[in-house]
């Protein structure tokens, strides 16, 4: 989904502020992680931060692109020892995504998940008056797309202020 330019253009200087100069690599490695590890373990892992090294100049070899990082992947500790096994093909793998050697190091980051998942639970369902006024606070937003996302948004808050 295409957000439109404003929201864009925040989003773009969020993502900036919380990840750094780098946000654009990370944030692609991020996108595609499923095609780079596959399915399996991508539902168990992810990406955490891109790391590089302090003061190496950026070779022209890549045309300026940052290289040679450390990529830190977030997954269960049972399944460390596995994923251990492919550091070498996923770092293979993301390289070749990107056309040159973005990562050469992997680390690990291992945590412990909860034996017990909480249980789903259905969505609240909104009734009709909070439909209705969600509505008509946003019948002024000229943007479709802008405000089918704002009509998202209201109802996740207002779905969340039901369970409280």
């Amino acid at each position: 989904m295409a957000f439109p330019r404003t929201l864009s253009l925040a989003l773009d200087k969020i993502a900036r502020d919380a990840v750094g100069k780098d946000w654009a690599l990370y944030a692609s490695l991020i996108e595609h992680w499923r095609e780079i590890v596959g399915e399996e373990y991508a539902k168990s892992t992810s990406p955490v931060k891109i790391t590089f090294p302090k003061g190496k100049k950026d070779g022209d070899k890549w045309a300026g692109q940052r290289a040679e990082g450390t990529l830190h992947i977030r997954l269960p500790q049972g399944l460390a020892m596995s994923f251990g096994f492919l550091n070498e093909t996923v770092r293979s793998r993301i390289n070749a995504f990107f056309g040159y050697t973005a990562v050469s190091r992997i680390v690990l980051e291992t945590y412990y998940p909860t034996s017990h998942p909480l249980p789903a639970q259905e969505p609240a369902v909104l009734s009709e008056s909070d439909k209705a006024l969600l509505s008509e606070s946003l019948k002024d937003v000229e943007n479709e797309e802008l405000r089918e996302i704002l009509h998202q948004l209201g109802e996740s808050v207002i779905r969340e202020g039901e369970k409280e």
